[in-house]
C-alpha cells in the first residue's frame, strides 16, 4: 500500500512541474505552390472536362493514352523483347488495327497528340482549363516559372515540338509561345519521357494584353505535322536568363530587306525529311549558293503539299509600315512547273493568297532550265478581300500542285 502511495506522490509532484505549451507559438508558413499561387497542377490524369479537343474530329490532334511519364517504356520494352527471341517460344498473334480515336477503355494518363496538319483546318488543336476552370492569376509568378511537362515519341527522334502553347483569359485574349530548342532537355525527343520547358516570360502576354489576373485555360495548337506524347504538365519555378527579341514580343517590320530564308530555316513545318521528302533542304554541286529547298510533288512518295516559314520565330510579324512599295523576292528554278500559291498567313488563321503563274510566266522559255529572280509586289496580294490582319502575321505559305519539280532559295522581302 504504501508503494502505491508514493507512486501517487511522485507522479502529483511531476503535474505540478508541468508547464503549458502552445502549439501555436511557432508560426506555420505554408509551402503550397509557388509565392501562394496554387494553381501548378495543369495536366497528370485525364477524364474530367477540364480536357477538351477540337469538336471537328478531322481538325482534333487529341485522344487520351495510357502511356505514364512516371514508367519507362523503353526498359519494358527491352526486357519484353528478351522473352520473345527465346526459341522455345512461339506466338503468333492477329489482331485488327485499331484507330486512335476507336480505342476504349483507355486509362487517361497522358496525352496524345496527332497531326497532319490538314490545310483544311483553320485550327487544329485542344485546351485544358485546369484547376475546375476558375481564373487564375499568374500576374505574380511571370517573371520567374515555366510551364514544365514530358514529352516522348514512338518512331523517330524529333528536335523540335511543332505546338505553339496559348494561355488565354476570360475576355478570349490570347498570348502564345513555342517550346525553344533549349527548352528540350538533351535538345531531343525520343522514346523515352524527356522534360520540356516553356518559361512563361517567353509568351506574348504584353502584345495581347491578356489579363494574367484572370487566366482561363492553356491551349496546344499544332502547326506542322505531329505525333507525341505529353505527360505531368505544371508549373514550375524557373529563373529565365534570356533576353526578350522584342518588349513586346511583336516585330515591326521597317529595315529591309527581310530575310525569309536563305541557307537555313529558323521556323518553319513541312520541310522535313523525316516525315515526308516532297519538300527538303538540298544543295547541289553546281549550284554556288548554298542550299536551296527542293520542291518534288512526286505522288508515289506522300500527299505533303506545302511549306510554311516564320522568319520571326512564331512572333507576330507587323507589315503594316512595308505593305506599299515592298516585294517578296525569290530565286526559282522550274524543272516542271505546276500551279503554286503563295500565302501570308496570320494568327487567325486569315490568309492572302496569290497565284504565281503570271510571274512565272514573265520568265523567258529559254531562261526556264536556269535560276530566275520573281518579284511579286505585296499590294498584288488580295489584302482587303482577305481581311488579313497586317499586324499579327504568322508566316508565309507556299502550296504546290501535283507533279511541281522547282528549288526554291534566297526568299525576302524587299524594295
Amino acid at each position: 500500500m504504501n508503494r502505491y502511495f508514493v507512486i501517487l506522490i511522485v507522479l502529483f509532484s511531476s503535474c505540478a512541474n508541468m508547464k503549458d505549451i502552445s502549439v501555436y507559438n511557432q508560426e506555420i508558413v505554408s509551402t503550397e505552390g509557388i509565392n501562394g499561387f496554387t494553381s501548378i497542377d495543369i495536366f497528370s490524369t485525364g477524364g474530367s472536362d477540364e480536357v477538351w479537343g477540337n469538336k471537328d474530329e478531322n481538325c482534333n490532334p487529341f485522344s487520351y493514352s495510357s502511356l505514364d511519364a512516371s514508367v519507362d517504356y523503353t526498359m519494358i520494352s527491352s526486357k519484353s523483347k528478351d522473352i520473345y527471341d527465346k526459341d522455345e517460344i512461339d506466338v503468333s498473334i492477329d489482331l485488327p488495327s485499331v484507330k486512335v480515336k476507336d480505342r476504349k477503355g483507355i486509362t487517361p494518363n497522358s496525352l496524345h497528340l496527332i497531326s497532319d496538319n490538314s490545310p483544311s483546318c483553320e485550327w487544329i488543336g485542344m485546351g485544358i482549363g485546369w484547376d475546375g476552370w476558375q481564373g487564375k492569376d499568374l500576374s505574380t509568378i511571370i517573371n520567374n516559372t515555366a510551364i514544365e511537362f514530358y514529352a516522348r515519341v514512338d518512331g523517330d527522334s524529333i528536335y523540335n515540338i511543332p505546338i505553339v502553347f496559348i494561355l488565354e483569359d476570360y475576355s478570349a485574349n490570347q498570348c502564345y509561345a513555342t517550346a525553344g530548342y533549349l527548352g528540350i532537355d538533351g535538345g531531343v525527343v525520343t522514346n523515352k519521357w524527356t522534360k520540356i520547358t516553356v518559361p512563361l516570360p517567353t509568351f506574348s502576354y504584353q502584345t495581347n494584353s491578356i489579363d494574367l489576373t484572370n487566366v482561363k485555360q492553356l491551349l496546344l495548337q499544332c502547326y506542322d505535322k505531329v505525333d507525341i506524347y505529353i505527360d505531368d504538365i505544371k508549373i514550375v519555378p524557373f529563373q529565365h536568363n534570356y533576353k526578350k527579341l522584342s518588349p513586346s514580343l511583336a516585330i515591326k517590320e521597317s529595315i529591309l530587306p527581310v530575310e525569309i530564308f536563305t541557307d537555313k530555316l529558323n521556323a518553319s513545318w513541312g520541310i522535313n525529311a523525316n516525315y515526308c521528302d516532297n519538300i527538303i533542304i538540298n544543295s547541289d554541286t553546281s549550284y554556288s549558293d548554298g542550299y536551296f529547298i527542293d520542291v518534288n510533288m512526286d505522288k508515289s512518295k506522300c500527299t505533303w503539299n506545302e511549306f510554311a516559314i516564320s522568319w520571326n520565330n512564331w512572333l507576330y510579324t507587323d507589315l503594316t509600315k512595308v505593305i506599299y512599295g515592298v516585294s517578296l523576292e525569290f530565286d526559282v528554278y522550274c524543272k516542271d512547273y505546276k500551279e503554286t500559291k503563295i500565302s501570308f498567313e496570320d494568327y487567325d488563321g486569315k490568309k492572302m493568297t496569290i497565284l504565281l503563274d503570271k510571274y512565272i510566266k514573265n520568265i523567258s522559255i529559254d531562261k526556264k532550265s536556269a535560276w530566275n529572280k520573281v518579284k511579286i509586289p505585296l499590294i498584288d496580294f488580295p489584302i482587303r478581300k482577305s481581311a488579313i490582319d497586317l499586324q499579327r502575321i504568322k508566316d508565309i505559305i507556299f502550296t504546290f500542285d501535283d507533279n511541281t519539280s522547282m528549288k526554291i532559295d534566297n526568299i525576302k522581302l524587299t524594295n
